[in-house]
């Protein structure tokens, strides 16, 4: 035979290769279990929305909270937004301006208790990828872990690492919902890293029943252009104005994951469950089933897949924000899965252009605090503190603890954690029972406790 045919018919015999992005691969072997010794405590909180250091404050129901903090095993929450100096930003490197907070916030938040945060979010890259590269450094020298930014992909990708005397806990965190020039990337054909942050990008498309679909395509054939061609009359999806349509028995969204980023993030799992012993995963995502944000309690349809394939891979955990409400709660192969944590702290400080930034900062460095704004949904005042107990590695029970963001004996407390009592504890508590019914979860009000057990 031909060996140049031979070849070809050994290749056409061969099964085909796996290719390099192809997210199943990462899943056809079972994960390591987690080897956390003992009795082991996670705290997970929503999204950290805080300019000044809190962590001495003398509130005492905020004081309450952070003593549930203090007491975890480890805790982990995401930073939205950079905490850093003005001072080392040029204007030349600065971004497009947004959330900032006092450079005091990162040892503040090992004062809170805090051990291991994201910083892969919306706001990551407000003030560049030098603000994100200095507010990261202020992490590693408060001693907080962090997961999901750095000066290349491979670095954003990869799980932070915090030991503690049970074991170490690795957090893979990313971002869907992200800010242009977020990206982080490796070198490349002689040119260099880019620092960013981990995304995970998706496609839409939207979902349109047979009337609401022939009305588009009708549209589309009328704008048709040679660069444009109208969609032919028996499809059943076709790209319009940028945007992706496909017929369905339903109106919404269905989100595609890249599979490039998506088994990038499944390695990241995998490498990080070598290197820790419990894995955390995190992502912010604002994306919804109608398009509209922070207003829907159902997660976008992706989250489900791509928190279990997470599992999957090897996490041990999978926390959501984003949408600063909250969503349900799953057990997932007996591993707890928290869709939508909310906000844990409400005092930003929004900063305009860069050009407006070097001149509006006080003696201390950053102007007073305003309050969250008072026209602002309701559901972004209740949130949840999520405390899960681990035995030799096996999840055992998870406590919620109501947070109350809106009503606080003092108006100035506004946006600070407090627990919920009477009313509002049982209101915010019945909301994630009857989110996580869907899900298979069942939870038990304890009190001003929402409890999960797991056998």
């Amino acid at each position: 035979m031909i060996p140049l045919l031979a070849a070809l018919l050994a290749l056409a015999a061969a099964p085909a290769a796996t290719p390099p992005d192809d997210p199943a691969a990462q899943l056809r072997t079972p994960p390591k279990p987690a080897t956390v010794k003992g009795r082991f405590t996670v705290v997970s909180v929503g999204d950290v929305m805080l300019a000044r250091p809190q962590a001495a404050n003398p509130d005492p129901e905020l004081q309450k909270v952070l003593a549930l903090i203090r007491n975890a095993d480890v805790a982990i929450g995401n930073q939205e937004g950079e905490a850093l100096d003005p001072a080392v930003l040029t204007r030349g490197s600065t971004g497009p301006g947004g959330l900032i907070a006092s450079p005091a916030m990162a040892a503040d938040y090992k004062a809170m208790g805090f051990d291991l945060m994201s910083v892969a979010n919306n706001h990551s890259v407000d003030w560049g990828a030098d603000g994100l590269l200095e507010s990261l450094r202020l992490l590693d020298a408060a001693g907080v872990a962090h997961g999901g930014g750095g000066r290349s992909l491979a670095a954003a990708q990869a799980a932070g690492v915090y030991a503690t005397p049970k074991g170490k806990v690795g957090l893979v965190a990313t971002a869907s919902t992200f800010k242009p020039g977020s990206i982080a990337n490796d070198p490349l054909d002689g040119l260099g890293p880019r620092a960013g942050i981990s995304l995970l990008r998706t496609r839409t498309v939207h979902l349109a029943t047979p009337d609401t679909f022939a009305a588009v395509r009708r549209l589309a054939t009328d704008l048709a252009s040679p660069l444009a061609p109208p969609p032919p009359p028996d499809s059943r999806q076709f790209s319009f104005a940028d945007q992706l349509w496909r017929l369905s028995d339903h109106p919404g969204l269905h989100y595609q994951m890249n599979p490039y980023d998506l088994t990038g993030l499944l390695k990241a799992v995998r490498a990080g469950k070598d290197a820790a012993d419990l894995v955390v995963f995190h992502i912010h995502a604002h994306e919804s089933p109608t398009g509209v944000d922070d207003d829907t309690p159902a997660p976008p349809d992706f989250l489900p897949i791509l928190f279990h394939d997470a599992i999957d891979a090897g996490a041990d955990m999978a926390m959501g924000g984003g949408p600063h409400s909250l969503r349900g709660v799953e057990i997932y192969r007996g591993k707890p899965v928290f869709y939508g944590l909310g906000l844990f702290f409400f005092k930003p400080q929004l900063r305009g252009a860069p050009d407006n930034l070097f001149d509006r900062f006080d003696a201390e460095g950053y102007p007073p605090e305003p309050d969250p704004r008072p026209n602002n949904p309701p559901g972004w005042y209740d949130s949840v503190l999520a405390v899960s107990t681990f035995e030799d590695g096996r999840l055992r029970e998870v406590r919620l603890y109501p947070i109350d963001l809106k009503d606080p004996a003092v108006p100035s407390a506004r946006g600070l954690p407090h627990l919920a009592h009477g009313e509002r504890a049982r209101a915010i508590l019945e909301r994630l029972r009857r989110d996580s019914a869907p899900l298979g979860t069942t939870i038990v009000v304890d009190g001003e406790v929402g409890v999960v057990t797991v056998r």
